[in-house]
Order: C-alpha cells, then structure tokens, then sequence
C-alpha cells in the first residue's frame, strides 16, 4: 500500500536498524556508506532518509557508540552520515531522520522536529496498549484493556453504523467526560531521586488524591509511595489489573521521561482510559505531532512549574476537563499500530478497542510524511 520496489519513484528511502548487541558507530557508518553506494537514489534528495531507532534512547540506545565525542567535533563518516550530513550535535544539517519513540532534543535521542518523526509505543514495549498488564496471560490482557476502557462498547466495527465507531458512541453518551474522578494524579513506575519524576514525588507525595508508586521500591525497606496511594488503592497488591483500574479512575496521568531520558511511555495508556496526559519536558516533540492535535487534549507543563502542579491541574475546569476528553477521540486510534499483526491476542480483522484501523499509527505515520513532501511542493 504505501511501499514501492524502485526506489527512484519513492518520496522516502526507510531502513531498519542494524541487528546486533553491540552499538557501533562505524558500523553504522559501513551500513550507511554501502547503501548510497548500492543505490544512487539515497543521495539524489535531501532531508528524506529516514532509519528506525526502535529503542528509549534513540541512536544512543540502538546503533551508535554511546559516546559525546560522536555527536561533537568529529567527521560526518565517523557518525554513519556521508556526504554532506553532519553530527547528531547539528541536527539542522543533518540529512537522516530519526524514526524513535523519544521525542527529547537533548542527550543521546537529539530529536530534530521536522526531521525525525516519534512513534507511539507498539504492544510488544513495556507501557504499550498493556501498559501494567504483563502479569495477566494475552487473552486476559485484552480483556482487560476493554474493562477499564471508556471507549469501548463491546461492538467492532461492521456492526456500527458511525465510521468513527467506538469513539463517537462512547463520546456521544457524555456523562462518563465530565464526571469527576477519585484520583487527581497518577503515576506508577520507578521513580528515581533526581528527573521530573523524583521532583513530583519529592513535592507532592504527601498530596491529597495524588497517587505516586515507585514500583522499583513499593515492597523494599526504602519504600517510595505517597500517602493517598494505600487509601485509594487498597487492594493493589492483589489485583492484576490495578494498573488500568487506577488511570481509568484518574483525572491526569503523568508522563515523565523515563530512567536517563527514557521515553515518556505513559501517554498511551492514559489516552486509551481517558486519563488526561501531562508531559513534563516543555520542548519534547509529542508523537505524530506535526498531524495530531496534541494540545486540545494534553498538558505540557515545564519542569520549572512541577513544584505547583497542584495548583496548575486544579485551575482547569471541569468543562475544560471534559472537553479534553472529548479531544481524545480523534487521537487515540492514532496511537494503535492496529493493522500490524505483532504477537497479539487480538483475533484477525479486530482492534483493541472496536476501531477500524484505517487511521491507527501506521497511516498516521504516512500522513506525517505525505505533509512533508506536500510542505516540500509548495515551496
């Protein structure tokens, strides 16, 4: 559908990442260096090479030595980037684009808006679609992702009349957006010292309806949870599916970076139970975000403001609160890679939530593309 076998009718020249345990700088530059020699198209366009770092780092995580002095003050062929590309550090002469699921700007990811393009998490990554399910076997996963959904009711899509399907009949009914929620705040994960997320727990571990789990440390002698976690979640040691019960019942959903800069995986989740997004890193690229509406239906909130994140969350409405809600609608099933198979527990033909898949990930993948030769034409 959207691939072609000559590659000088194609707009974009995609390539997988090298198989290997070792990261290697001059791997990459071999791999890269035999391709344009292979194929003279590579080089017959610029900005439109495009390699897939399926990693939480970036190319500091899947290929490259990680490693300053390969992003700094070192030939181009060193960095795996021939002709007139130029180090990660340069990212507005850089000529290959990214295609990871870290949108940070800075460290090992040195994510270049325009150039490199963010993926939502697949349901094979460890806060995907089942997000703080993987103790339940990939039926009951499933099973519960559609539980704890608001967006689902029970029917696919050729018994629907709606060509939105699920969402327009979950959206239509409305009470479920503006009622209120118990918690105010979630976040489940490790939570580390230092970083955006030891800077909320440090801040509001002891706030009312702010449920904060470091799940690296819940059940040590150093135990980090905050005081309305046992209260509001009693029961959590004992359920499996506590995970998506608690962000169904949630009115926001932090989603920091993770561990040294991590991805910041937890939007998914939360958009698939209505939980209202919160990104702390103001200059993160968001996914597909040169095509998805992400500020009608997330927060960004600077890492300077954390300390009065519960100010900032309790200023907004909750007509506000349900028009984000609402705003989801048309962003989650761009968020599912609904038509790739994976290992998933989904029968054939079936999304994860009733959608159709004719706009999940893989065509919001293209229409992030198709803007950029459009873009590319009227210039």
């Amino acid at each position: 559908e959207y691939r072609v076998t000559d590659g000088a009718c194609a707009d974009f020249f995609f390539l997988s990442n090298y198989r290997s345990a070792t990261k290697s700088s001059e791997r990459v530059a071999t791999l890269l260096n035999k391709v344009a020699a292979a194929y003279p198209y590579w080089n017959a366009t610029s900005r439109r090479h495009l390699i897939l770092m399926p990693c939480d780092h970036g190319p500091g995580d899947c290929m490259w030595k990680r490693n300053r002095a390969v992003f700094t003050g070192v030939p181009d062929a060193a960095n795996g980037l021939p002709g007139a590309a130029m180090p990660f550090s340069s990212p507005s002469r850089r000529s290959l684009g990214f295609v990871t699921y870290n949108g940070d700007p800075g460290r090992w990811n040195v994510f270049a808006p325009g150039l490199d393009v963010r993926l939502p998490s697949h349901e094979m990554h460890e806060c995907g679609p089942f997000c703080g399910l993987h103790r339940l076997p990939p039926k009951a996963r499933l099973a519960a992702l559609r539980r704890h959904s608001p967006w689902y009711d029970g029917r696919m899509p050729a018994q629907r009349s709606s060509r939105e399907g699920a969402c327009a009949s979950a959206a239509a009914s409305g009470a479920w957006l503006s009622a209120p929620r118990r918690i105010e705040l979630f976040f489940a994960g490790r939570i580390p010292k230092g970083g955006p997320r030891g800077d909320v727990f440090r801040h509001h571990h002891a706030r009312e309806r702010f449920v904060l789990i470091d799940s690296a440390h819940e059940r040590t002698s150093s135990r980090r949870v905050s005081a309305a976690s046992d209260a509001l979640l009693p029961n959590r040691s004992s359920r499996a599916d506590w995970f998506p019960a608690a962000m169904a019942d949630s009115e926001f959903c932090l989603s920091p970076l993770g561990t040294n800069e991590g991805d910041s995986d937890r939007f998914l989740p939360a958009l698939l139970y209505g939980c209202i997004p919160v990104f702390s890193l103001a200059d993160e690229a968001r996914p597909f975000e040169e095509v998805v509406p992400w500020d009608s239906c997330s927060l960004r909130v600077h890492e300077t403001d954390l300390p009065r994140l519960h100010t900032i969350l309790a200023s907004i409405s909750r007509a506000q609160r349900a028009s984000m809600r609402r705003a989801m609608c048309g962003v989650w099933p761009a968020m599912l890679w609904t038509r790739l198979g994976f290992a998933s527990s989904r029968p054939r033909g079936e999304g994860y939530l009733g959608e159709s898949g004719r706009a999940d990930a893989l065509a919001t993948f293209m229409a992030v593309l198709r803007r950029r030769v459009e873009a590319d034409a009227s210039t």
